[in-house]
């Protein structure tokens, strides 16, 4: 008797806990965050997805009033990253600041992940790719490089970040739409290939030119023309690709992403906030000194064009037998 009393009280305590877990949790998800947030990085100290999770912790702190602290995990081109938010609890404290590199990276052999284990937040930056030649360049216009490509197949060679990245993605596309043929040549990331575009070792660079700023002011490298759907307002001398026929908009992103799972609560407060924090002019005056675009996106657009773009790639790699 005593025990079956032991054991009905007992499972009413449990009920009792479970009823209150389920109670506080909402509130406690409404409370976000009420301790320190990690913002993983996939990329090194210093790199242009670096500085942005930086200054969006810096902002995110000065709104919710605790500490966002940048965690750098590089490997794999972002797969260390992603698969560390993934082994951590899906409530809110470890999100991560990520770039379309990783809309590659679903296809890769080895990758478990998919787009439906990760949460879109939001996206803010949007950096456009664009055509790149060292100063004494023959190419003095986007229309020079192109008829160079057509009369002479493959022997132009366009540098660029990585074997397979968005910028080559959008390469791809912009020389099946030219009907040009070209010569992609790899390079570790998008510094390099501006070293490379500005000592002369390549003909042309297919990469972002807001991180050219300093090259192309010093007279080191001219922009020949930008992916944007407008023009770039820090080279307004360089046409958009559709200005010149070549209907194709792309830009490399910047966003901030969850694991699949994190509460609706948790979700809502970020996005509110950084809503907030890219209306402000101290938002504003970062994206004007690296050279970004807004390209902000709530969750669902956000997801829709991470979707999109997964698609591309594996059309553009089922092409080049990648």
């Amino acid at each position: 008797m005593f025990n079956r009393s032991m054991r009905c009280c007992t499972a009413a305590v449990l009920c009792i806990a479970a009823a209150w877990g389920l109670a506080v949790a909402p509130a406690q998800a409404a409370d976000y965050p009420v301790k320190p947030v990690t913002i993983v990085c996939w990329s090194a100290p210093g790199s242009p997805v670096d500085v942005f999770a930086r200054k969006l912790a810096q902002l995110l702190e000065k709104e919710f009033g605790q500490p966002f602290v940048v965690e750098t995990k590089t490997g794999g081109s972002g797969v260390v990253a992603v698969n560390y938010m993934l082994s951590r609890p899906a409530d809110g404290y470890t999100i991560m600041a990520n770039t379309a590199t990783l809309t590659t990276l679903f296809s890769e052999k080895g990758v478990k992940f998919k787009p439906a284990d990760l949460h879109m937040i939001a996206r803010l930056q949007i950096d456009p790719f664009g055509l790149l030649v060292p100063a004494g360049s023959p190419f003095r216009t986007i229309d020079d490089m192109l008829k160079q490509a057509k009369a002479n197949p493959g022997k132009v060679n366009v540098g660029g970040p990585f074997a397979m990245s968005a910028h080559r993605v959008a390469f791809e596309k912009f020389m099946e739409i030219a009907g040009i043929d070209a010569t992609w040549v790899p390079f570790e990331g998008g510094g390099p290939v501006l070293t490379a575009v500005a000592g002369g070792h390549v003909d042309v660079g297919h990469t972002n030119p807001g991180n050219a700023k300093a090259q192309v002011a010093a007279g080191k490298i001219r922009v020949l023309a930008v992916s944007s759907d407008q023009r770039h307002p820090d080279f307004p001398d360089a046409p958009t690709y559709k200005e010149k026929g070549i209907n194709l908009v792309a830009a490399q992103w910047r966003g901030v992403m969850a694991k699949a799972g994190t509460p609706k609560p948790v979700v809502d407060r970020l996005s509110a906030a950084i809503q907030k924090i890219r209306q402000t002019d101290e938002w504003k005056t970062f994206l004007k000194q690296v050279g970004q675009l807004d390209g902000y996106q709530d969750p669902a657009a956000f997801t829709n064009t991470v979707l999109t773009e997964m698609k591309d790639i594996e059309q553009v790699k089922k092409r080049l037998g990648l």
